[in-house]
């Protein structure tokens, strides 16, 4: 009985050889991209993305933050790495999206192994692609980091790669492993987290060992340790912002946010989007039970989870405004689109070099003017506008709406300091400046909601004064003047 192994064809070795110098050549090119686009029109900037960098500015001056300001979840681990590298090379913004998108390309290889693992190597080296270029509104994720994407999925896909591999000798060192990455995803997001856990699952099965175990635990104690802390400090780590989640939110997850990716906003396309969906990960469930795979298995539940989870924390019906949420369950649908056009000999190159243009287009459809100008990043309006009137005026610290607010505290480097007055208050330090200035200064949307509610209180408060400013309202308040007075809109 022969045992001889077929050779892959000449054609195979060809095809292997062509996608894996196209690999590494998109991930460069694409790393190249984004750090191209940062210094254009198509680096957005809203008030969260400016949290995370003067977060990181504030780690960089030695100041710790475990959570994104205001929120007890939302990991800072990016900001901890950005904040080592500004030591390096100056407070600035394009640091932290330069670290960011290494995070990402580093997730893409991950998704290499991974593809490779469940399938082959041919689907492993497409699967990364896809996902590297999955559309302009992934690419905006890693450079304009809400804070804790990319390393939630390079921790937990990370956990999931440990917690399947067969490549360590010694299981407790696997557990180790595998338990700091699980705990480290935890402490960046839930969604990291329910990634992560089927893989830990599956290794609780395959080596069922007290002692590996209660390594594993301890693994996930410290690598989780900054939740731990602040779990006991306060129950809303788990209770979710609404006490109401909207069920209707797993529809609409992929009936408006995955075809949101591909910019399809009408009813038909929507439609199709979502069952295609479906279809994908009905199909890597019918191929996890035929091939008894548990890469795909873990796959497929890690997604469905991550989708009842960001379904329940949103507390609110999830719209194509909340395209991000996506890029968690990109990985999964790289995998199953990657291993159906490897079928075809080639097809999975020409796959791969389609999304990068398709991505490259999406982004000049919407960003037509591609050409270098870093003079309008943030999203409300005129900001650099408004910080140079704050700096010019000697204004050092205000309130201002939420999406103002941070924003022109990043645009000046906080030559002026501006917090919230509606949604979350986020920095306390911000607030004490801005109330116990001679006067008090309040920076809203002209025309908006709450200069119509300050407009209509100006008769009654003596001293006062608004000033528009770049398509802004400056008030002005004689003191004592307080905030929390009044009621704010958040738009």
């Amino acid at each position: 009985m022969s045992t001889e192994v077929a050779r892959p064809s000449r054609l195979f070795r060809i095809d292997l050889r062509l996608t894996s110098i196209l690999f590494w050549v998109l991930l460069l090119a694409g790393v190249a991209l984004r750090i191209y686009l940062v210094f254009t029109p198509a680096f957005v900037v809203d008030s969260d993305n400016a949290v995370v960098y003067l977060q990181t500015k504030h780690i960089s001056e030695g100041e710790l933050s475990w959570f994104f300001w205001g929120q007890s979840y939302g990991g800072t681990l990016l900001q901890l790495v950005a904040g080592a590298a500004m030591l390096v090379f100056g407070q600035h913004i394009e640091v932290l999206s330069v670290v960011s998108t290494l995070i990402f390309a580093v997730v893409a290889v991950i998704i290499r192994y991974i593809g490779t693992r469940a399938f082959d190597r041919m689907t492993g080296l497409v699967a990364g692609i896809l996902f590297w270029f999955s559309g302009y509104y992934m690419l905006k994720i890693s450079i304009s980091e809400s804070g804790f994407y990319g390393p939630s999925l390079a921790l937990s896909l990370g956990a999931v790669a440990a917690a399947l591999s067969t490549g360590f000798r010694r299981p407790a060192l696997q557990w180790i492993v595998v338990g700091l990455l699980t705990g480290l995803a935890f402490w960046q997001s839930p969604m990291g987290a329910m990634i992560a856990a089927p893989a830990v699952v599956v290794l609780i099965v395959r080596q069922r060992s007290w002692r590996n175990l209660a390594l594993g635990a301890a693994a996930i104690v410290v690598g989780a340790l900054p939740w731990i802390i602040q779990l006991f400090a306060s129950l809303d780590t788990v209770t979710p912002k609404s006490t109401r989640p909207n069920p209707l939110s797993v529809a609409t997850f992929f009936t408006q946010l995955m075809p949101a990716v591909l910019s399809t906003y009408d009813t038909a396309g929507r439609v199709v989007v979502a069952l295609v969906c479906a279809a994908l990960l009905g199909m890597l469930t019918l191929l996890a039970i035929r091939r008894r795979s548990a890469w795909l298995a873990v796959l497929v539940i890690g997604s469905v989870l991550v989708v009842i989870i960001v379904s329940i924390g949103a507390g609110v019906l999830l719209s194509r405004y909340d395209v991000r949420y996506a890029v968690f369950v990109m990985p999964t649908f790289a995998i199953a689109v990657a291993w159906i056009v490897t079928r075809v000999r080639f097809l999975g190159a020409v796959a791969m070099i389609v999304a990068a243009l398709l991505t490259v287009v999406q982004t000049t459809l919407i960003y037509p003017n591609l050409a270098v100008d870093t003079s309008s990043r943030y999203i409300v309006g005129d900001i650099a506008g408004l910080g140079d009137y704050l700096e010019e005026n000697h204004i050092t610290a205000a309130w201002g709406d939420y999406w103002i607010s941070y924003a022109v505290s990043a645009e000046t480097n906080e030559a002026a300091e501006v917090a919230a007055v509606s949604a979350v208050r986020r920095y306390e330090p911000y607030e004490i400046k801005a109330s116990a200035q001679p006067r008090v200064y309040v920076i809203v949307e002209a025309g908006n909601v709450n200069d119509t509610m300050l407009q209509s209180k100006l008769p009654e408060l003596t001293g006062s004064e608004r000033t528009e400013v770049d398509g802004y309202a400056v008030y002005s308040f004689a003191q004592p003047f307080d905030v929390d007075d009044y009621q704010w809109a958040l738009y």
